[in-house]
């Protein structure tokens, strides 16, 4: 058998094989979105024996779609009521912007990935079988131009989550820089470096798939596979692996899981000082402030942990993959879509990290979508010990 391979180490990397009247097998392998799409179809011999690892990842593929929309659903609608909660006028501030550029990021991700699992997970499968799928040109079309979407849209999530980490410790433990270094003009600046900075480093990928007719017996089934540049040019294809799974998965984890600790360390360190040097009346005084600012602080940490749980695992498996293929083979893209499902879960579990930690997200959340719609029974009244009622008034802070 003649077997080839183009076995991108990064992004969402869909292995088909084929096999011709002429019993040739021909392995297309083209980069998608996330991480790795399953295989439709294993090239094995007679010999070859299914692993554990290969069995799991077929039974995982046939729930794969359905609870990709789930995820999705679930995470475009969450993401959209962050970006309304975010954008009020007393949420205003330079992390609240971050986080609303990387709740449309995260949404954007999950829109272009519900219509991939529902037309290739649900309603097709990943494969051309030749027999009972064949997949359009405009489907194939929209796959190549959904490979090149999320992978632009999940980098500059990452790289804004980047940015949020380091905005944080300024905050923390550079406080007096805080308000030159993180004000609102260079949160938007740096919101706009990202932007560029990722379209510009994603520029390498568009040229590494295209579009072809691999049918077979007179019937038309396009798929997406590798260029005829990228076939032409095999160091270019290599630089575009170290690029995407090296630089762009590990170092943006690096950098996080760094930054995260440096912050949890200050946090504990100021929280002594305040212990220290406070006496009992102005501990009180400073008690809801300071525990607002920890609360914030911690709940940053906690999205950037979830990042790096789900993105670290990838980084480290696509460096593998990139200096041995053997292993790409026979493990990463078994695990491609648990994977993505990670990532997505990821992109949409914000909203719930933001209603458990910060008070301010859950006020101004209640006041937009809960305190409106109940009765007058249920809204807070207040008894003053004069004898007076009064309710309970909104005020509006801007936190950094």
């Amino acid at each position: 058998m003649s077997n080839f391979t183009d076995s991108l180490s990064t992004g969402q990397d869909f292995l088909l094989t084929v096999t011709n009247s002429q019993n040739t097998s021909i392995s297309l392998d083209f980069n998608m979105s996330i991480t790795t799409i399953v295989p439709g179809g294993l090239n094995m011999t007679d010999s070859e024996v299914e692993s554990t690892l290969v069995k799991l990842s077929k039974l995982y593929q046939g729930i794969h779609g359905y609870f990709a929309f789930v995820v999705c659903v679930f995470g475009i609608v969450s993401n959209i009521l962050n970006i309304i909660v975010l954008t009020r006028k007393h949420m205003r501030s330079p992390t609240n912007f971050i986080l609303t550029a990387l709740a449309i990021a995260d949404m954007l991700t999950m829109s272009s990935y519900l219509v991939l699992a529902i037309y290739l997970y649900i309603i097709t499968k990943p494969q051309c079988d030749h027999t009972t799928t064949f997949h359009t040109k405009p489907w194939m079309y929209f796959v190549q131009f959904h490979n090149l979407f999320v992978i632009t849209c999940h980098m500059m999530a990452m790289w804004l989550t980047v940015s949020l980490a380091v905005f944080r410790y300024i905050f923390v433990c550079k406080h007096q820089l805080a308000t030159v270094m993180c004000s609102m003009r260079r949160a938007k600046i740096t919101v706009l470096i990202v932007f560029i900075g990722t379209i510009v480093s994603c520029i390498p990928y568009f040229f590494m798939y295209r579009v072809k007719d691999i049918g077979q017996n007179n019937r038309e089934c396009y798929w997406v596979v590798s260029s005829e540049f990228a076939e032409a040019h095999p160091i270019y294809v290599n630089f575009v692996h170290w690029l995407f799974g090296v630089v762009i998965k590990i170092l943006p984890c690096v950098l996080l899981s760094y930054l995260s600790i440096l912050l949890i360390i200050a946090m504990q360190q100021a929280k002594k000082r305040r212990a220290r040097l406070l006496n009992n009346i102005s501990r009180v005084i400073d008690h809801d402030s300071s525990n607002e600012h920890n609360r914030t602080t911690m709940m940053l940490v906690a999205v950037v942990m979830c990042f790096i749980i789900t993105e670290i695992p990838q980084g480290i498996l696509a460096w593998i993959s990139a200096v041995d293929n053997n292993f790409f083979q026979n493990v990463y893209i078994h695990l491609g879509d648990l994977m993505d499902i990670l990532v997505l879960i990821n992109s949409a579990v914000n909203f719930i990290l933001y209603c458990i930690m910060s008070q301010q997200f859950r006020d101004t959340f209640k006041s937009l979508f809960v305190s409106k719609n109940l009765p007058p029974f249920f809204h807070r009244v207040k008894h003053h010990p004069n004898g007076g009622d009064y309710s309970m008034v909104h005020t509006e802070t801007t936190l950094v």
